[in-house]
């Protein structure tokens, strides 16, 4: 082998998966879009994300679950 094909082997080289890069383990996500208006007028009052969570509860009587984190 070459020097350089060796060096890409032992290093990560590009592309492909490399070791500790990509979504954790456990963490599971549920992207939903919104409105381009709707995500500007929530950052105008603040975190957004925040801000849905809140409406929720609040629209919906949603409650958190105890055994939650906050920052879920």
């Amino acid at each position: 082998m070459t020097e350089h094909s060796e060096n890409s082997q032992s290093c990560c080289g590009r592309g492909g998966k490399r070791p500790g890069c990509g979504r954790k383990p456990g963490v599971k996500t549920r992207p939903v879009r919104l409105p381009e208006w709707l995500l500007d007028a929530l950052e105008e009052v603040g975190d957004p994300r925040k801000s849905i969570v809140k409406a929720c509860m609040e629209q919906y009587g949603i409650q958190r679950p105890a055994n939650k984190d906050r920052h879920e």
